[in-house]
């Protein structure tokens, strides 16, 4: 949704296909609509009405360019995915459901960075491993909104950088090994912080990516694939 997420993504699936030659890519066709409604605000304010129809307009513009598959570049849409599945016919990659799998596969302490609207709606809850999730307590959650909102507003970087290095700190003082980046805005800061970090973090926009680039086929050119 924000357009630097969109951005993002793109490159993303660019960096992860195996291409020699331009040839060699993935038919990849964009639509970022500023327009849509905060998706934090509208599942508080209207239980995410407002966002999901405006998600639904745009998903549909981009069906009829016939995409074969679809993806939202942002974690708190998911809320309301499966309506949103519900009201296009073209298939539609689940990043949330990416990032659970991977939580499901490992053993160690998982914490969840992401917008309030993600956390409120539990989106990345995982049963099964429910007591190793920990999410963010109140005046973290508040900075890590605040994070994200100034990412939105062009922040200088390094100060964001700084930022959310002392809340991934935070997050690995009650044990936390694995951070998951749940909000778009916060995987553009991804390569940043595996410099200080390693590659502790679970990323949906990269999950998807990869997704992205197994599905179009290991010979781009003659898959026909168009996302």
């Amino acid at each position: 949704m924000g357009p630097e997420a969109g951005v993002l993504l793109q490159q993303l699936i660019i960096r992860e296909t195996p291409a020699a030659t331009d040839q060699d890519h993935i038919e990849v066709v964009a639509y970022t609509n500023p327009h849509v409604p905060d998706r934090t605000e509208s599942l508080k304010n209207d239980g995410g009405a407002s966002y999901l129809a405006a998600v639904i307009d745009s998903l549909k513009l981009l069906e009829g360019v016939g995409v074969d598959v679809l993806v939202i570049a942002c974690n708190t849409a998911h809320a309301r995915f499966a309506e949103i599945q519900a009201s296009v016919t073209t298939p539609m990659i689940h990043i949330v459901e990416l990032a659970k799998a991977e939580i499901l596969a490992k053993d160690d302490m998982v914490g969840i960075l992401a917008t309030d609207g993600t956390i409120a709606s539990g989106l990345f809850a995982v049963p099964e491993r429910s007591s190793a999730i920990i999410t963010p307590p109140t005046k973290v959650q508040t900075r890590v909104m605040q994070i994200i909102r100034d990412i939105k507003a062009g922040l200088p970087s390094g100060d964001i950088v700084n930022r959310l290095e002392a809340i991934v700190l935070s997050m690995q003082a009650p044990g936390c090994a694995r951070i998951v980046l749940g909000c778009t805005e916060l995987s553009i800061y991804r390569e940043r912080l595996v410099e200080r970090f390693g590659d502790v973090f679970i990323d949906p926009m990269l999950l998807a990516a990869r997704r992205i680039v197994d599905m179009a086929g290991a010979r781009i050119p003659d898959s026909g694939f168009r996302i």
